[in-house]
């Protein structure tokens, strides 16, 4: 039982970690971006409907990747060249993915719901009983529990990764010393586009299905793992790796007591606000000022 527990613990902390790494990437950048829980929704819609179209698992994943990138490209198009607010421009994303995305499945597929999709793949998942908790996992899980080694490698053994950091530090004195900042800026957007893309397809693909409002708030919960984890990638990990057990438990209790589910379900969102209002992002209120 508790093998099962850990189980659905790291594939309940999966889109959180991935969508996680791609929020740290940009705030190490100095511009956070907050539009991750629109990213994740729109890239699991089109992940399963691409993936369904074509029976191929790498297509829909990277139809999801596709998908996310653009959409942060469009944010970093609208904070940069049309001087609009970094975090208004983030949260109107994530509204209007809600309603696109409802739209889109009741216009092509006529359900506003639950739309399932029979014929698309499966990922593949592991067959590995000698390692218990860690059997029966796909690859976006495996991904996952190696995207903040990869992202630490990153930034400490990469010319990308020094600068990304002195953007995020002072971007005048970055760019006084040769670095070109709006492409690094760039290139962060594009690289959350790709975690929160996995993110989404992580959602969407193994159950062959999509649901309404299917993020439910992921993207709001990684944010709150990477304030948690101060700019430090396993650190990060490890409060997403939390955020999905406190998840879990929601689930769990659901099951085994008489406690209202829908007060339940609540539970991650308490947890992320009172971490939220304990540890606030001050980082984040400054960047916010500059874009006013």
């Amino acid at each position: 039982m508790i093998e099962a527990f850990v189980n659905d613990t790291l594939r309940n902390a999966t889109p959180i970690v991935l969508a996680a790494c791609g929020g740290l990437v940009t705030r190490l950048s100095g511009w956070l971006n907050i539009g991750l829980e629109g990213m994740i929704l729109l890239s699991a819609f089109s992940g399963v409907v691409v993936s369904s179209a074509t029976s191929s698992v790498v297509a829909g994943t990277l139809a999801a990747i596709a998908t996310s990138i653009a959409v942060s490209l469009l944010i970093f198009v609208m904070v940069r060249y049309m001087r609009a607010n970094l975090y208004i421009t983030g949260i109107a994303t994530n509204l209007l993915s809600g309603g696109l995305t409802v739209m889109l499945a009741d216009l092509w597929f006529r359900s506003k719901g639950t739309v399932v999709f029979p014929e698309a793949p499966r990922p593949a998942v592991s067959s590995l009983d000698f390692l218990g908790f860690l059997n029966n996992l796909n690859f976006f899980d495996y991904l996952a529990i190696a995207s903040p080694l990869l992202l630490l490698f990153v930034l400490r053994e990469t010319s990308f990764g020094l600068k990304l950091i002195a953007c995020g530090i002072d971007e005048e004195s970055a760019y006084y010393s040769g670095v070109n900042v709006n492409r690094v800026r760039l290139v962060s957007f594009i690289i959350a586009g790709v975690f929160s893309g996995l993110a989404g397809a992580s959602l969407s693909l193994p159950l062959g299905l999509f649901v309404a409002n299917m993020s439910g708030g992921r993207g709001w919960i990684a944010l709150v793992a990477v304030i948690m984890g101060r700019d430090r990638p396993f650190l990060i990990g490890f409060s997403a790796l939390m955020l999905g057990f406190v998840t879990e438990l929601s689930i769990f209790l659901q099951v085994s007591t008489q406690i209202s589910p829908k007060l339940l379900l609540t539970i991650p969102y308490f947890v992320s606000f009172l971490i939220v209002a304990i540890f606030p992002d001050r980082r984040a209120m400054l960047e916010g000022k500059k874009h006013e």
